[in-house]
């Protein structure tokens, strides 16, 4: 589905598309039905102009929170530190550090932070410290926050000043606002906010092939047979004594999640499974949900994969992922202390969108540097994270300009969120495995939908079929978002190359095709083109991410219970699956942040990879393999033997 769009799910609603950008990009539904009806031209339309959701007005006595984010000290030794605690050619080598230990090396001191806490308790504020000594959690009434910031919430801009928010600056202590780097969510309920939103659905269902029924073993066994992983349970690894972290946007039934488990062979101990919930912001109440599929997925999937380890997840009561509200996910985890890995399948949206936001003094235009600061905080302490990389392949959708409430949307491979391709996340690609499915349309074959081995994750191996059915996608409308399923990737120019991509064969080089227009139609015989680009390459090891061999979801509330969903999002919690496997080993210490020794391993003939590097059926829909390299952009740097993973990894 559209990159950074929150997927509602609803009864009978396939593929409803809503907040563009602003939450969960990578989850696909197959086989469900619909409601509302749609024309091909209402669907061409609904894809290039969204209306823009705006926040719930605040209240005087409406309790809301922000963040303050302190300057670190030693900022380039924090970095350099998270790096070499992963790396194992470095002397530091898995000598993480616990929260107190970072914020006595690079935290501000106790006295300040005992200072801002008692001038916000003065304030009638209660604000309380993350123990990394750089960020602090404020909460209160917005007539106390209106009133110390001299601002009105329902207007507050940011100002080159990080504590001002109108016309009039604060009366802080100079020592204290000296400290301040940045203040988070302080103009998330202003009227210059926005979310776009569009809504797309279909008068009929999907009928894709149910492969996700066609395994031998439970429906986890589509991961663990292809990559290895059973290798490890026969080990005696099971998770046991780890804790898994899910960020999540909306919340759970906990019935569906050990019904799941049970028919998995995964443990139903009711202990295993808690809930926390997160420091934030609703910016607007009317899409909150209770039983989200996502949320259910990402839980399930997690949990199955590594059967004995503890499942938290960290909760926003937001639909949207709002930027405060999943840096608070995180900073939660790393206190908590017990999370070895963590998965998020939530997008925040393109750095057009940030950008856009910033122009209108509604986001601090240090965004990426505290996604940097934050996530490099996890690999510090030996997290293991992972974020879903996008179902739209490289040809992200972007704002190309507002008019009056709604948002003109584009399609650009220039456009990339600045999460899933953050330096400091293992991201997580998607493949499609084999299958062959006969297009049945009113019990007519129209031919045959061919996949013959497992490739980078693009539907292209729909142009065939198209080719020879010229008039379909206007005859059914339906199928018209499918076509456009992708796994994310591409390069993300907001980060320098990371320092362990450099010298990788394949990276910041590409081979292409244009599969697709900016607005999802079809190119037939794209001619293939090499070139060169630079910055964060993405995504970094795939799986099988395709909804036409997806994974089968247990959600009770959906009418039939089991249904067939797939998206990059269903891969990253089993990435994190295996690391609380590995992890579990007698003897074993944490795995850490994955990428520095990926891409060492990646290089030596032992590796653990399998690239995907064929330049025909092979694509994202633009990138496409690399012959002879290691790392393509449609694909990282391929799919993963866990077994053999688990005996090189150091």
């Amino acid at each position: 589905m559209i990159e950074g769009m929150i997927f509602m799910k609803k009864h009978n609603i396939f593929k409803q598309l809503l907040i563009v950008f602003a939450a969960v990009f990578s989850f696909v539904l197959l086989s469900a039905g619909t409601t509302s009806a749609s024309t091909i031209g209402d669907l061409y339309g609904q894809t290039i102009t969204a209306h823009m959701i705006k926040p719930t007005k605040m209240t005087p006595n409406t309790t809301t929170t922000f963040d303050v984010v302190l300057k670190p000290q030693n900022e380039q030794a924090y970095y350099q530190e998270a790096m070499d605690v992963n790396d194992p050619t470095k002397p530091d080598f898995k000598n993480f550090l616990t929260g107190p230990q970072i914020q006595a090396k690079y935290g501000q001191p106790q006295s300040v932070l005992d200072q801002w806490v008692s001038l916000f308790k003065k304030n009638h504020l209660n604000a309380e410290v993350y123990k990394n000594g750089f960020v602090i959690n404020v909460s209160g009434k917005v007539k106390y926050i209106d009133k110390m910031f001299k601002t009105n919430m329902n207007t507050a801009e940011y100002h080159s000043d990080p504590l001002q928010f109108s016309s009039k600056k604060p009366s802080i202590p100079a020592n204290l606002k000296d400290t301040v780097f940045v203040i988070l969510g302080m103009a998330d309920h202003s009227k210059g906010n926005f979310y776009p939103d569009t809504d797309v659905s279909f008068d009929e269902p999907v009928k894709a092939p149910n492969y996700a029924n066609q395994v031998s073993h439970g429906y986890t066994s589509r991961f663990t047979d292809t990559y290895g992983v059973n290798d490890l349970y026969k080990q005696g690894l099971t998770g046991k004594g780890q804790t898994i972290g899910i960020i999540t946007f909306g919340n759970v039934v906990k019935s569906n999640l050990f019904h799941f488990w049970k028919h998995e062979n995964a443990s139903t101990d009711k202990n295993r499974f808690t809930v926390r919930t997160v420091k934030g912001n609703t910016i607007n109440k009317g899409y909150v949900t209770k039983d989200d599929s996502e949320a259910t997925m990402d839980t399930e999937y997690a949990g199955s994969v590594a059967p004995q380890a503890n499942i938290k997840m960290y909760y926003n009561k937001a639909a949207t992922s709002d930027y405060m509200n999943l840096i608070n996910s995180y900073l939660m985890a790393y206190d908590d202390g017990d999370v070895s890995a963590i998965s998020n399948s939530w997008g925040l949206g393109p750095n057009n969108y940030f950008q856009i936001l910033e122009k209108r003094k509604i986001m601090p235009f240090q965004y990426v540097q505290v996604l940097n600061l934050v996530l490099a905080q996890g690999a510090l302490q030996g997290v293991s994270s992972f974020v879903a990389s996008g179902d739209n392949g490289a040809l992200n959708y972007t704002i190309s300009g507002l008019v009056g409430n709604d948002a003109i949307l584009d399609r650009s491979i220039q456009d990339t969120d600045p999460y899933p391709s953050n330096p400091w996340v293992t991201s997580a690609g998607g493949t499609s495995l084999p299958f062959q499915f006969k297009m049945m349309v009113d019990g007519h074959s129209l031919g045959t939908i061919t996949n013959a081995k497992e490739r980078s994750w693009g539907s292209d191996y729909y142009w065939p079929f198209l080719m020879a059915n010229s008039n379909f996608i206007a005859s059914m409308p339906e199928y018209w978002d499918l076509i456009s399923d992708a796994g994310g990737g591409g390069f993300n120019q907001a980060y320098q190359t990371p320092s362990y991509q450099e010298g990788v064969p394949g990276v910041n080089t590409y081979n292409a095709r244009e599969y697709l227009s900016q607005y999802n139609q079809p190119v037939f015989n794209a001619p293939l083109f090499h070139g060169t680009n630079w910055g964060r390459n993405y995504p970094d090891i795939s799986a099988n991410a395709d909804s036409m061999t997806g994974y089968q979801v247990y959600q009770v509330s959906h009418g039939k219970a089991w249904d067939n969903y797939g998206g990059t999002s269903v891969v990253s919690p089993q990435f994190a699956g295996v690391a609380a496997l590995i992890n579990s080993a007698n003897g074993r210490q944490r795995m850490g942040f994955w990428n520095p020794q990926l891409y060492q391993l990646a290089t030596k003939s032992d590796s653990p990879f399998h690239p995907l590097n064929d330049t025909d059926e092979n694509s994202n829909l633009y990138y496409t393999g690399q012959p002879g390299t290691v790392y393509n952009q449609a694909s990282g740097l391929g799919t993963v033997d866990f077994s053999k993973l688990f005996n090189v990894y150091k």
